[in-house]
């Protein structure tokens, strides 16, 4: 009977490993909760685009950049090049630079040791997980 009464009272508390090492049977909160997801943001800049518009009319690419417009796919893939997250580009505006448009991809998995961030099939830009979640990114293309 005591020895009936000893394991129901350790169900739930520490118990102590073979060398002594301490092992608890429930995590805590901290330990078994995921990392949250993070968001990025930043611009794209066709500056051979636009130049006949005044600053702030909305714009979008032309000729060999008819690719970037409104609803162009951004995406990001980790270290390893699986797709994390996607998102898209809102509205081209004519800006001094040319014309720009701006993004934002929310819902990135965190833990990569580097991301690459690539709009259409432009190529991307690799940054830390530190960068990404920094945002303010900016691509340009054109002269």
């Amino acid at each position: 009977m005591a020895a009936c009464w000893l394991t129901v009272s350790l169900i739930g508390e520490d118990t102590v490993g073979a060398k002594g090492d301490s092992l608890s049977k429930t995590a805590t909160a901290e330990e078994t909760q995921a990392p949250e997801p993070f968001e990025t943001d930043g611009t794209i800049t066709l500056t051979d685009v636009g130049a006949d518009l005044e600053d702030g009319e909305p714009c979008s690419g032309t000729g060999g950049y008819s690719d970037i417009d409104f609803g162009t796919q951004v995406n990001v893939t980790d270290a390893a090049g699986t797709l994390v997250a996607t998102s898209s580009l809102g509205l081209g505006e004519k800006t001094e630079a040319g014309c720009t448009f701006s993004f934002t991809v929310a819902e990135i998995t965190p833990g990569s040791k580097f991301y690459t961030v690539e709009v259409s099939h432009r190529g991307g830009l690799t940054q830390t997980e530190e960068e990404l979640r920094a945002g303010a990114l900016e691509f340009t293309l054109g002269d």
